[in-house]
């Protein structure tokens, strides 16, 4: 099965490259890697990889419709580049979507701007995934405390199978925004998979 890595572009040349080398680092192979943003170019390399390069308007719906135009993956994630990767992302996340999840969430945590990607530590290989219904997905976005419901909320930490993307096409519009991209992907799902353990690393400042 493979991955597309959409990196959304911030300007941020410190933590661009280590978001892109956590790409590189990636234990699957069969993957390729975008970059959206607004910078005037046709490919970008960092990280130790080239990547395509598609410039695109300062806005989150013309992003996510220029980055799956031209996504060949089976699944796809989105990641800004103020992020990174843990090597596992790719291959635990398709592990957990099988044949029978659309979506695959996983849990994350924050480190320090400057902090180097060989610095970040590699989360413990004891998954405890599980598989929920369209419907008990979305009851956890209501309820339970303020970081589960922030961690199933937040886009950028889960894996999308990209036939369920097409679907739901465009990803993002005024009231998705506002209410959250996830919920109407959730709605469009068979099934999601999820697991607390961190897979991503997320810069704070």
């Amino acid at each position: 099965m493979k991955i597309t890595f959409v990196i959304m572009d911030c300007y941020d040349e410190s933590t661009f490259e280590r978001c892109m080398q956590s790409v590189a680092l990636q234990t699957v192979e069969d993957y390729e890697v975008m970059v959206v943003g607004m910078r005037d170019m046709q490919e970008i390399t960092a990280g130790g990889i080239t990547a395509k390069y598609y410039t695109c308007l300062e806005d989150i719906s013309d992003m996510l419709e220029t980055a799956l135009d031209n996504a060949h993956g089976d699944f796809v994630c989105f990641l800004d580049s103020v992020h990174c990767f843990s090597p596992f992302f790719g291959e635990k996340m398709t592990e957990m979507c099988a044949d029978d999840a659309d979506m695959a969430g996983c849990g994350y945590v924050g480190i320090q701007r400057e902090t180097l990607l060989s610095q970040v530590g590699v989360p413990l290989m004891m998954y405890r995934p599980e598989t929920l219904t369209s419907q008990e997905y979305m009851a956890k976005l209501t309820e339970g405390d303020v970081v589960s419901v922030e961690m199933h909320n937040y886009f950028e930490n889960k894996l999308y199978r990209r036939s369920m993307l097409e679907k739901c096409r465009p990803l993002a519009s005024d009231d998705t925004i506002e209410t959250g991209i996830v919920q109407k992907l959730a709605k469009n799902c068979r099934n999601v998979a999820i697991t607390d353990e961190p897979l991503i690393f997320v810069c704070i400042e």
